[in-house]
């Protein structure tokens, strides 16, 4: 049954992306499939560029190594789709995989049926397939990692077992890797409880306990901790500093919870940039410091998880609270959903996702209660399963029949020209006064003087000549990103590249 639901979930993953290619759109995305683009090549991390400050762009350091700031785990995963075929085929896999984790999760939370409820709940849920499955988030990762840790507490409750410690300790890797500070949150009730329950228990069960549970588990936890510090050493040059402390130390000034105060604000060579970390990010970090205005946009992720049908199980709270395991989910998913409101970003479905399959499972428990009612008990189920199974296949109509007319679209459009064309390309992109620095045109290939096609930022004058004569071999174009549609042309080899485009 673990295996079904993860290939059913490939399965539906593939055939939406057969209506449409996904285009990345968001910077996160962008940032992802360079890691996905590094490991693909066979190194962990890329040497800085000469010319790195025409390429500066969000999410990726430069110095003292060109790489993602972002953990390593979802960019190893789209590589392997990349190795395959596609990105998109890794997100293919780690949707599967989430499916199968939560399946596998339920079997040891409920009985045999409603965990395959639970299953095709995931499954056919149009946040899964479409936000994190056409998409290059990463998001499915963490949510296999938790599965996996909560699966193996539920069964670690019952017995010690070898098997069950060992995949607690994969999914602290992958949470680890994914969301480490809301992956370290979601661990602290599991640490508390195994811990109590070894501390109580009689010599002869604590013996057992290590030698079945803990030991197998350090080991793996050991080679992750390894693993984590090779690559920080690799990226950062530091075997204990992240990827993502370099960039927000480089970058941003906002601080990494509300409570801290701002830090001196960078050194900024590009506006876009300026604009993006003094302005976007720094007012959620404003609005963030309001307790009831963090509580409002926290919650207003919980609606990826539980769509309007499942929502309505969610009525069975208070005979849900009564079972002791569903209380420790509850307060578990209350726990994380605390932590993520000290972080001073817009929240994401993505941050609550290490707790994600605790949510279903909850839903699916409540779906439990109102199947046990008198009379109309099942009915109301068989309508919320075929009200859910519904709005998955609204969702896949719209996504085939309504394509958003987005920047991301017309970027990608502008890559298959490009592709197209012969010879190798710089892009040189110019911005206006009043550019919106979440479209970002400038993302570039791992290896940047191999790929096709380059994109960097105007600079003045000087560098842009600069910039010109190291890829003198290159055809060189002019992008007007703010343009509407964006304008294309090219630039003969003896003109110059003006900082400032004509005005609008």
């Amino acid at each position: 049954m673990v295996l079904c639901s993860g290939l059913l979930a490939v399965v539906l993953a593939a055939a939406i992306s057969a209506l449409r290619m996904p285009v990345p759109r968001v910077h996160d995305e962008f940032s992802v499939l360079l890691a996905a683009d590094t490991f693909a090549s066979g190194r962990l991390t890329n040497p800085t560029h000469p010319m790195w400050k025409h390429f500066e762009t969000f999410h990726v350091i430069q110095q003292p190594s060109y790489a993602s700031k972002y953990p390593p785990l979802p960019g190893a995963v789209l590589a392997l789709g990349k190795i395959v075929a596609h990105p998109i085929v890794g997100a293919w896999l780690a949707t599967g995989l989430a499916v199968a984790a939560c399946c596998w999760m339920f079997q040891g939370w409920l009985p045999a049926r409603w965990a395959l409820v639970g299953a095709f709940c995931v499954a056919l849920h149009h946040g899964i397939q479409f936000y994190w499955g056409q998409s290059y988030w990463g998001g499915a990762i963490p949510m296999t990692g938790g599965a996996l840790v909560y699966g193996s507490w539920a069964r670690l409750r019952r017995r010690p077992r070898a098997s069950a410690g060992l995949w607690m300790a994969i999914g602290v890797g992958m949470l680890a890797n994914s969301r480490p500070f809301e992956g370290l949150v979601a661990c602290i009730p599991v640490a508390v409880s195994l811990a109590y329950r070894w501390i109580s228990a009689a010599p002869s069960s604590r013996r057992i306990w290590t030698r079945q549970v803990v030991a197998p588990a350090t080991a793996v936890l050991a080679i992750v901790a390894a693993l984590m510090a090779l690559y920080n050493e690799r990226v950062t040059g530091d075997p204990f500093r992240l990827p993502y402390q370099v960039h927000e130390q480089t970058y941003s000034d906002t601080p990494l919870f509300v409570w801290q105060d701002p830090r001196p604000e960078p050194v900024y060579r590009h506006a876009a940039i300026r604009d993006f970390y003094r302005g976007w990010v720094h007012d959620w970090y404003t609005r963030k410091q309001s307790i009831a205005t963090s509580l409002a946009t926290t919650a207003s992720v919980l609606p990826f998880f539980l769509t309007p049908f499942l929502a309505i199980a969610m009525v069975m709270l208070p005979w849900i609270w009564r079972s002791p395991r569903m209380r420790f989910a509850l307060l578990a998913v209350v726990l994380v959903f605390a932590a993520t409101l000290s972080l001073p970003w817009e929240p994401r479905a993505h941050f609550l996702a290490p707790v994600g399959a605790l949510v279903f499972l909850l839903a699916v428990q409540g779906l439990r209660q109102l199947y046990q009612s008198p009379r109309v008990g099942r009915i109301v189920v068989g309508a919320i399963l075929v009200g859910h199974a519904s709005l998955f296949c609204i969702a896949v109509w719209l996504y085939r029949n309504v394509e958003p007319p987005t920047w991301s679209t017309e970027r990608s459009h502008v890559v298959e020209r490009l592709e197209a064309e012969p010879g190798d390309h710089l892009v040189l992109v110019r911005y206006g006064p009043d550019h919106d620095p979440h479209e970002e045109w400038v993302w570039n290939a791992a290896d940047i003087d191999s790929a096709k096609l380059v994109w960097a930022r105007m600079g003045d004058a000087r560098s842009n000549d600069e910039l010109r004569t190291y890829f003198s071999a290159r055809r060189t174009w002019i992008l007007d990103a703010d343009s509407r549609p964006a304008s294309l042309h090219e630039l003969a080899p003896g003109a110059a590249a003006q900082p400032t485009g004509p005005k609008r």
